[in-house]
């Protein structure tokens, strides 16, 4: 595969230029898979890829750490600080953009319909503009778009070379120049290939060592210095290894196995700017944390919670250093962690919810501090929980910008 591969790519595009601006989606979770593998039916609740990268741009947010601040992590469209919202609609595969003021809506567009069942997406920063940007991937031809936004709008759009259906993409800086790159990995075959970009333009393409199609890629940092690396995970075995990235060229190492049965989240538990793992045993409801230093970890454990509660990474405090928020998906029950490191630093039980309330997480106030959209998939009364530590203040989304039920957003 090479950047120079079906060159006619761009023409094929003129004609549907502007339908293919309308397929946006954006991907904000930070704790679920690095590949982003959306493959929904117009029924699906539309969830988040995760896509961890390490760019240290300077953002109007006040938060130290980029994986809270990020516009290659957490949406903001208008690079304002403030979390923003896209939502799907999964009859019509109508896609709006809200720009979020705290629990107010700035602005909103709609940005046209498209399959929700052929495309895939990342968020990213391609140009280090701090305004997200979207990788949009077509999972049956191949074909790869980036639109570059300000604000509502798509301010540049460009087609890419096709890469074949059987590879999926992730996002990372693997020169640290603070503009998104691409990591592509086959799963059937183990290949692994980077295009390093600028904006619109794939500056390198490069093929890197094939891997054990048993393996699972991770975007992360565990050295810290700003360019992404690449975790690999076995999870038949359990065995761990990490590819340290210099852009292209790469320092492999192992690390120590962690049974099949514990999953991994991705966060910064102390503040330090490099990667640490949350390990989750959801059949013993066992969880640890460690934190890395390159290819050292300190291990420590965290109390067991069953297998009805679930966990997305925050920072409730504005620290700097990662928090975790615990939603019980049978009782609505929910509860936050402020982390010091391997170190529980408080502890809170919060209001209970119905059950059936999802929660995504981002800072829409910009006050550097992790705030939960409630999202009501029944009714539509939505609500926002102003979060300062392990406090927070519940608003209600006003009713003229209530979505009904066929509405989703990660």
């Amino acid at each position: 595969m090479s950047a120079n591969q079906n060159s006619s790519l761009a023409s094929s595009f003129d004609i549907s230029l502007e339908k293919s601006k309308a397929l946006v989606n954006y991907s904000n979770d930070l704790q679920d898979s690095a590949a982003s593998s959306l493959g929904r039916s117009s029924s699906s609740a539309l969830r988040a890829a995760d896509v961890v990268t390490n760019s240290l741009t300077a953002s109007a947010n006040p938060n130290p750490n980029p994986y809270i601040t990020s516009a290659a992590i957490s949406p903001d469209f208008n690079g304002d600080g403030k979390t923003d919202k896209v939502w799907v609609n999964s009859q019509t595969g109508e896609i709006v953009i809200r720009l979020m003021d705290g629990t107010k809506v700035l602005e909103q567009k709609s940005l046209g319909t498209y399959d929700l069942s052929s495309w895939t997406y990342n968020i990213a920063d391609f140009n280090n503009d701090g305004k997200t940007d979207f990788l949009l991937r077509n999972k049956t031809t191949g074909e790869n778009d980036i639109a570059l936004m300000d604000g509502t709008n798509v301010a540049s759009f460009a087609p890419l070379d096709k890469v074949d259906p059987g590879w999926t993409s992730s996002i990372g800086d693997f020169n640290g120049d603070r503009k998104t790159d691409i990591f592509w990995h086959n799963a059937t075959t183990g290949e692994n290939a980077l295009w390093e970009m600028d904006g619109t333009t794939v500056l390198n393409a490069t093929v890197l060592d094939t891997t054990n199609p048993a393996l699972t890629p991770t975007v992360v940092d565990f050295d810290g210095n700003g360019k992404s690396d690449i975790f690999w995970r076995n999870s038949t075995t359990g065995e761990n290894s990490v590819w340290f990235m210099d852009g292209t060229q790469k320092s492999e190492f192992a690390l120590q196995s962690q049974d099949a049965a514990w999953t991994p989240t991705f966060g910064d538990f102390n503040g330090d700017l490099q990667t640490d793992i949350l390990w989750r045993n959801a059949t013993t409801g066992e969880n640890k944390i460690w934190t890395m230093n390159g290819i050292f970890v300190t291990e420590g454990a965290l109390k067991t919670l069953d297998a009805n509660w679930t966990s997305k990474i925050g920072d409730f405090n504005g620290d700097g250093k990662t928090d975790i928020f615990w939603h019980n998906n049978t009782t609505g029950e929910n509860t936050a962690w402020l982390m010091d490191g391997t170190t529980v630093s408080s502890e809170a039980f919060l209001a209970s919810n119905d059950p059936a309330l999802t929660p995504s997480l981002g800072d829409f106030n910009n006050d550097g501090k992790t705030d939960i959209y409630w999202r009501d998939q029944t009714t539509g009364a939505d609500k926002i929980w102003t979060m300062d530590g392990t406090k927070a203040a519940e608003t209600p989304v006003a009713p003229e910008e209530q979505l009904t039920p066929e509405w989703y957003t990660a």
